[in-house]
């Protein structure tokens, strides 16, 4: 399952690696960044770094880590230059997987976080006319842990099956520690339920991957969704639900259902 969070969706971009400028790279103007974030998601599986920069018409951005050590650098060409550049970019680093059963096990959760330390991190960016573009934002390694789905829950190996008029509730307990018992203070911040029709597949339009998706964001006392009758079709389904930190970071736990054809 692709697993996606609240950012906005990029695409068509096509963007390059900057070599490094002999020239000045900014003008004396500075400006601020809309907004600069990087956050870490963690899933039963794996590990990434997602990182979002939120700006109208720049050309260019670099991003430092709190060693001051450049991680980003990224600059437009041709024709998107033309068109003013970027106005917001989100991407994510390659998963890093953890659990050291699975075949594809690269790393621990523990090489993941010295690899990306928390503190400050900087960006900056060339807007209109060489404009200097500024952004900071913190990065912690405080990580909820794992939300625990209480339901639906699956009929021994397979998953659950629903009819379309059935009362759906996506339910699981409130998460109050942190990720495999790390001593830290965490506060949940909201939580976010995301479904995907998982077949049958949507194949043309593209419009935002393969499958049909709703997104339900809840306050943080909130554990439980009923599933909009409307949204409800006959076919397989599969749900995140996310416990999103005061930091950003965040945690995901999956599930799976099937919706039966009607009579």
């Amino acid at each position: 399952m692709t697993h996606t969070r609240h950012f906005p969706a990029i695409c068509c971009l096509s963007l390059a690696l900057a070599a490094v400028l002999s020239a000045p790279l900014f003008a004396d103007e500075e400006d601020e960044f809309g907004a600069t974030v990087v956050i870490i998601e963690l899933t039963d599986n794996d590990i990434e770094l997602q990182v979002f920069i939120d700006g109208f018409d720049y050309t260019r951005v670099v991003g430092y880590d709190p060693n001051e050590v450049r991680f980003i650098d990224l600059k437009t060409r041709g024709r998107l230059t033309d068109q003013n550049g970027f106005s917001e970019i989100f991407f994510a680093s390659e998963p890093s997987h953890y659990l050291e059963e699975e075949d594809d096990y690269d790393e621990s959760v523990a090489d993941f976080l010295a690899r990306w330390p928390a503190g400050e991190y900087e960006f900056e960016g060339t807007g209109p006319g060489g404009v200097r573009l500024e952004g900071e934002t913190m990065l912690t390694h405080v990580l909820p842990d794992l939300p625990l789905i209480v339901a639906p829950l699956p009929d021994g190996e397979d998953p659950p099956v629903f009819a379309p008029d059935d009362e759906l509730i996506i339910d699981w307990d409130p998460v109050t520690t942190c990720f495999e018992g790390v001593v830290c203070d965490i506060e949940i911040f909201e939580y976010q339920v995301i479904l995907d029709q998982a077949e049958p597949e949507r194949v043309d339009p593209w419009v935002d991957g393969d499958t049909r998706r709703a997104l339900i964001n809840l306050p943080p006392d909130v554990t439980e969704v009923t599933v909009p009758t409307e949204f409800i079709a006959p076919g397989a389904y599969e749900f995140e639900v996310l416990a999103i930190e005061v930091s950003g970071n965040s945690t995901i736990s999956v599930g799976e259902f099937d919706i039966e054809e009607e009579d």
